[in-house]
């Protein structure tokens, strides 16, 4: 921060942690009163202890400053010192951020604007009722709730197909004009003419980095285009950067602005893999850089991010020799005012050395290639959408596992800002939740109950089949072999027999014939002697009770006994079941 001692306007210099530069003139800004105060809070936000260390975070910051002040200025009596400052003034500002922005980027308006307000100095000085105020929670509370979603799968599918088709497009443009280019060193007089005449166009251009056209015949306004096209041949220019950032960002997960900061540098292990040293904002300076290893497949270029970093690093290697760029990015713009700012490189850059806010006309693109979302309206493209989509997807692939899931941040953040709230993860959730709910229901309904001490695995699915069509009932049970008594030939035992033999088998269709047979043996101990009834039923009565009724829900149970079977036991009666 500089502060003239002539009592001038305070000037704030930036210099973010990945080296990017600016400057904040307050001269520009009205209410010269209040600049020495925000010149101070600005420099506490933007400086190297404060929490906007991007140069993109401290533009708006001081984005923040100038709407405020400027808003102040319109007011009929503006306060001229930060003391004069009132709550009113605050929430005026917020009101006049909704009038331009959507209710979230309002609120988030004011949580900026009030972060500067919190460090300005000599907090005594301002209103109480302020200090209050801007240290209140909850002023951006549904703007940190309500975010955009991710694409459906659909859209997501139709972005990557657009992306991949003016990939391959980009690469084989490139290709061709290499191709020519080797040609015209290597075998000149195989060519023909007009080969030669564009070959050795594309030799100067790889050896100056300037582009070559020949103007015959064209008219002043057709200079440009001829330009660009010729450009084309060797260069990635503005236009690429659209579909390789979209599918850079479908293909790896990656946060947009991580995708930019993509390094040149890198190492190649044993061709099966590419190691690249990627900046991660928003995790402090401590942890801003790390190491991701992308498996190479030689063969397929645009199947893992690795291969087509690879691709990335060779097509644009001819202009970063040019624009001596350590990114990975870099393009030929010189066209108009590009040529001019850049001229001493021939118009070459790396895009986003400068700033990280390129515009990349995204929806120029997607309206190019008629994208349009589920809704039926032109599709609203955004990189960030991408990196969320990628998060679903993974999440998906992984029945939900956020520990496995995650791809950039911990499983808390990307539940949190990723997963929570996005409606298609949401309905996938739900669609997964009820089909567990109903695989349990049906695990809960389809018990098997072997008798006499057999195993329920060892029936096979024929018998099971035909036991559940009810063509092998007995009266409470089935009977899976009634030619081969436990007591040799054809079973001719008490149906009361069933509970302890091993050919017996209960389903759940069974269920109202059971509770209807515990019934009767309920209504007979009254009319019998206790001793009497044990030694009758004794035997039935503990196997029904304790082995099978309880593997039974008392949903199941309440079910069965709304169908008000009555069983005789004259009907089950018979020789006696053997003690």
């Amino acid at each position: 921060m500089e502060f003239p001692v002539d009592g001038g306007a305070p000037v704030v210099r930036f210099t973010g942690e990945d080296g990017r530069e600016c400057v904040f003139r307050f001269a520009e800004l009205p209410l010269p009163g209040m600049h020495r105060d925000f010149a101070h809070a600005l420099g506490v936000r933007i400086g190297p202890g404060g929490g906007r260390r991007t140069q993109r975070a401290a533009s708006g910051q001081w984005q923040t400053v100038k709407r405020f002040l400027l808003l102040l200025d319109q007011l009929p009596v503006p306060p001229q010192r930060v003391e004069e400052l009132r709550v009113r003034h605050l929430e005026r500002y917020l009101m006049s951020r909704r009038e331009t922005c959507l209710e979230t980027s309002a609120r988030r308006s004011l949580q900026d604007l009030l972060r500067i307000v919190r460090v300005f100095p000599g907090q005594d000085r301002l209103d109480g009722v302020v200090v209050d105020y801007a240290a209140r929670p909850g002023h951006g509370v549904d703007a940190q709730q309500a975010v955009r979603p991710g694409y459906s799968d659909r859209e997501f599918q139709a972005v990557m197909t657009a992306a991949r088709s003016d990939v391959v497009a980009i690469r084989d443009r490139i290709a061709a004009g290499e191709d020519l280019l080797r040609r015209f060193l290597d075998t000149p007089e195989a060519l023909s003419a007009a080969e030669r005449e564009r070959g050795a166009r594309l030799e100067a251009m790889a050896r100056t980095g300037r582009v070559q056209v020949d103007y015959g015949g064209l008219t002043v306004g057709e200079y440009p285009a001829a330009c660009y096209a010729q450009a084309r041949q060797l260069f990635v220019v503005d236009q690429d950067l659209a579909p390789l950032l979209a599918y850079a960002a479908g293909l790896s997960g990656r946060n947009p602005e991580t995708l930019k900061e993509l390094p040149a540098e890198h190492r190649l292990l044993e061709e099966r893999a590419v190691a690249v040293t990627l900046v991660k904002r928003r995790r402090g300076k401590a942890n801003s850089r790390t190491t991701v290893h992308w498996s190479v497949e030689a063969d397929r270029q645009l199947r893992t991010m690795g291969s087509f970093y690879l691709l990335l690093h060779r097509l644009m290697a001819r202009s970063r020799a040019f624009s001596s760029t350590s990114s990975v990015w870099s393009i030929w713009a010189g066209n108009g005012r590009g040529g001019v700012r850049h001229a001493a490189t021939g118009g070459h850059l790396g895009p986003f050395d400068a700033e990280l806010a390129r515009k990349l006309k995204l929806g120029q693109w997607a309206e190019r290639h008629g994208l349009v979302g589920d809704d039926g309206a032109p599709l609203q493209m955004m990189l960030t959408r991408m990196k969320k989509t990628a998060e679903t997807r993974t999440a998906k692939q992984v029945g939900g596992h956020l520990p496995s899931a995650r791809l950039t941040n911990t499983a808390e953040t990307s539940f949190a800002h990723y997963l929570r709230a996005d409606p298609f993860i949401t309905e996938w959730a739900a669609d997964v939740l009820t089909e567990a709910i109903n695989d349990a229901e049906r695990h809960a309904r389809a018990v098997v109950v072997r008798l006499g001490g057999a195993h329920a695995g060892a029936v096979s699915k024929r018998s099971l089949g035909q036991a559940e069509a009810g063509e092998l009932d007995t009266v409470a049970a089935s009977c899976l072999d009634i030619e081969r008594s436990p007591v040799g030939g054809r079973c001719r035992q008490s149906f009361l027999a069933c509970f302890v033999c091993p050919n017996a088998l209960v389903l759940e269709r069974h269920l109202p014939a059971l509770l209807a047979l515990a019934d009767a043996l309920r209504e007979d101990l009254e009319r019998r002697d206790v001793d009497q009834w044990a030694a009758r039923h004794g035997a039935t009565w503990t196997v029904l009770t304790r082995d099978i009724l309880p593997r039974f829900s008392s949903a199941q149970r309440a079910a069965a006994a709304r169908a008000r079977l009555v069983l005789p036991l004259d009907l089950l009666d018979g020789p006696k079941e053997p003690a």
